[in-house]
């Protein structure tokens, strides 16, 4: 029993430690989480997922296989099912570990807390890609060869596109609200008598330093997202701090500083842009965005059932050419037109009712209040990062990018695990004399 305890702990550990490293370490990190896959697939006695979340899954499964068989391109698609199956079973798997609350909120504290070098590097990007830059600085050799990199004016940091580090602080800063809210719900512990008389070096002590990193890691997300230059991030960003703002309204001072957080935003934009571009009708107007979805629903109106195939998009798409000035577009920058298109309107209908059925339920038992108040805080937590990135894919797919399309998926993880999760005993009371 113990050896037992001890290996889960240690594959606990595994888990979070290479979720926590996803933008530094990549392929270690990989290997890491689905060594922690492997093993829990290998070694779980019970199912590992309700009954209709996996056969609804196994659904989707045989459907995307049976898509790849009759694509336009079979060899493309059959490439691309590796963006789909495996993470599939790290959903299956995750829940087994994640279903304790503590497991729950320890991995998304240190997320929000592993994330602040990402956004500090961000920041010194952004100025170094700035034009009001002085010249002399923009020569010098390791300034240069950045400015000369692509997207002008944007941080990718680690990342290999703006949008894709947009997606990652998103997340995160749904994290960080939603344990903040957490942390604002809890009654104030007192000070024990040890507490009182320790020596001032003890201020330094975890317990003290926790809630600062967790708000200095919040707010420093709002950074990143504004130095990415991601019109996308930022609106998702606007939507996370108003929903924060209504919940945490009779909380002056937090209120106060989310809307310091919109204010802010909305001045850097009008100010200096976003990523470089102007905010105007204009831009958006004629924003490819609108030919490219035109194409993905004509698509699905010439293959309805099966698509054309995962990855066959960007195959098709020089023959519809939306505008010479763009050539190449890998996909049609819409989630849901990207399922409809590529794989048939059964699957996206599938994949959408499978993801909407566990939001649904966690969502429902936060208002019923059916969740133990310990649960609360994190499921909440975990909606508000998924709300990162569905609003995401609304207008781009990030899915392509292994760490973020393991987020995704992680975060989905803790909104079925929290909503699950076993509420935590409760203390013996005496009986009265």
């Amino acid at each position: 029993m113990e050896t037992t305890q001890r290996t889960e702990r240690f594959y606990d550990a595994v888990l979070r430690f290479s979720l926590w490293t996803l933008p530094y370490f990549y392929y270690i990190s990989f290997c890491g989480v689905f060594a922690v896959v492997i093993h829990v697939l290998r070694t779980s006695k019970e199912a590992l997922l309700d009954l209709f979340t996996r056969n609804i899954l196994l659904m989707i499964s045989g459907l995307l296989i049976l898509s790849s068989i009759v694509a336009f391109n079979k060899s493309e698609a059959f490439l691309q099912l590796v963006n789909f199956l495996p993470f599939f079973l790290i959903f299956t798997a995750l829940p087994t570990l994640l279903k304790k609350c503590g497991t729950l909120e320890k991995l998304a504290l240190g997320w929000v807390i592993s994330a602040i070098p990402i956004n500090i590097v961000a920041l010194v990007e952004y100025v170094l890609k700035s034009p009001f830059l002085p010249q002399p600085l923009q020569t010098v050799g390791a300034i240069a060869h950045l400015r000369s990199s692509p997207h002008v004016g944007r941080a990718m940091v680690t990342f290999n596109h703006p949008n894709v580090l947009a997606s990652y602080l998103v997340m995160i800063l749904g994290l960080g609200l939603g344990l903040i809210l957490k942390h604002l719900s809890q009654p104030p512990q007192k000070p024990s008598e040890n507490t009182l008389h320790t020596d001032p070096k003890n201020q330094l002590e975890w317990s003290i330093w926790q809630p600062r990193l967790l708000y200095i890691g919040t707010g420093l997300n709002l950074v990143g997202i504004f130095c990415s230059g991601s019109r996308n991030g930022l609106i998702i960003a606007v939507s996370q701090l108003i929903v924060f703002a209504l919940l945490a309204r009779t909380r002056r001072v937090v209120l106060i500083g989310g809307m310091v957080g919109l204010l802010a935003i909305a001045l850097g934009a009008a100010v200096l842009g976003i990523g470089g571009r102007s905010v105007t009708g204009e831009a958006v107007a004629y924003d490819p965005r609108i030919g490219v979805w035109q194409i993905a629903l004509d698509l699905m109106r010439e293959r309805p059932l099966l698509g054309w195939g995962l990855g066959n998009y960007k195959l098709l798409y020089p023959e519809r050419l939306i505008d010479p000035a763009h050539p190449y577009i890998a996909h049609p920058h819409n989630v849901w037109l990207l399922l409809g298109s590529e794989a048939g309107i059964p699957v996206m209908v599938t994949m959408t009712v499978f993801v909407g059925c566990i939001c649904y339920q966690a969502v429902h038992g936060l208002i019923q209040q059916k969740h133990a108040p310990a649960n609360r805080g994190m499921v909440l937590a975990y909606l508000f990062a998924f709300w990162g990135c569905i609003g995401f894919a609304l207008f781009d797919v990030t899915l392509y990018d292994a760490s973020i399309n393991i987020m995704n998926w992680v975060m989905l993880a803790g909104i079925y695990s929290a909503s699950r999760a076993e509420p935590a005993p409760s203390e013996p009371t005496l009986p009265k004399p």
